[in-house]
């Protein structure tokens, strides 16, 4: 990882839907996924969006629901954390950035 490299896993480039999922059954928004890595996602809207801390985010293509809290936010633009266990725990763990899982992945 660069110095001046603040991420802890690699992005790749995406344009997946996806959709917001707000408490209170408030109605979903729509985004479009612009990059993804295993700890989060930067997603874009058609318009400037005023989102609430924390959040469901759903990708449909690619299968996933998780929990997501906003890192930054830009007008349409916003950096989106997964808060999941493991992303957690992974520096603790000893984890790297190019094993999104950590280093003490086990086969067989």
């Amino acid at each position: 990882m660069r110095d001046d490299e603040r991420r802890w896993h690699r992005r790749r480039a995406s344009n997946h839907s996806a959709k917001i999922v707000l408490p209170n059954h408030s109605p979903t928004l729509t985004c479009t996924v612009e990059n993804i890595s295993a700890g989060g996602v930067r997603i874009r809207f058609a318009t400037a969006v005023a989102l609430p801390p924390e959040f469901v985010l759903e990708i449909p293509s690619l299968n996933l629901r998780v929990d997501a809290r906003v890192v930054w936010s830009r007008g349409e633009h916003a950096g989106i954390r997964f808060l999941w266990r493991q992303h957690m725990s992974q520096r603790a763990a000893g984890g790297r950035p190019d094993q999104p899982w950590g280093s003490s992945v086990r086969t067989g």
